[in-house]
């Protein structure tokens, strides 16, 4: 699930910088209006503080940390079964007709690759729920930002992350987190669902067997 939590971080990464994209339009703007004599008014926002601290992206990390740690005990349970067929079957070596225990290991076989199938649908299944559940959070950050900086006069918005050096009272983040909780308590957190898994090329009629 470590590549998960990379997808996330990937994710916002991105939606900063659209973020950045859809600014420059109004930094233009606003560097059109400083030289024709008109002031210009800049306020910062830290997209991943809001994220990590509002209720609606704790709310997110909660659900998406319950289900992952569903799939982890599946998983767990579906390798040590795994596990222990593997084991058994080692000790029958020799104890029977190779054509059996030849059909033993091609069933077993069959099981680790349905295994390694449904990991990886999960694994997509999260990753989808966990998008779409980040998509309604950031849209909600930047149309909340965009309030506030209509109410404050702002004409250029910058996320803090790419800000060196800025005046406290330039930072309207906490603004941001405490009108996001109010107006967004929590997100939608669509249910994982995992896809059956592709046909196994280890099928009978792909195995040679007649």
């Amino acid at each position: 699930m470590k590549n998960s939590v990379s997808r996330r971080l990937a994710l916002a990464a991105r939606l900063v910088s659209l973020l950045i994209s859809a600014l420059i339009l109004s930094g233009t703007a606003a560097l059109a209006q400083r030289a024709s004599g008109t002031s210009m008014s800049v306020i910062i926002v830290d997209i991943q503080q809001a994220q990590r601290e509002s209720m609606p992206g704790k709310a997110l990390a909660t659900q998406r940390d319950k289900y992952q740690q569903n799939f982890q005990t599946e998983f767990n349970n579906a390798r040590q079964s795994l596990q222990r067929s593997d084991q058994e079957l080692a000790k029958q070596k020799g104890t029977m007709p190779q054509e059996a225990y030849d059909q033993k290991v091609k069933a077993l076989e069959l099981r680790v690759v349905a295994f390694q199938n449904r990991t990886q649908m999960a694994v997509r299944a999260l990753e989808k729920s966990t998008d779409a559940a980040m998509a309604e959070l950031m849209n909600a950050i930047l149309t909340i930002t965009g309030e506030i900086a209509a109410e404050m006069g702002a004409n250029l918005v910058l996320p803090k992350q790419q800000v060196v050096l800025h005046e406290p009272r330039m930072d309207v983040t906490v603004q941001v987190i405490e009108r996001l909780n109010r107006k967004l308590p929590t997100v939608n957190f669509p249910v994982p669902e995992v896809d059956a898994p592709p046909p196994s090329d280890l099928s009978p009629s792909k195995s040679g067997k007649k």
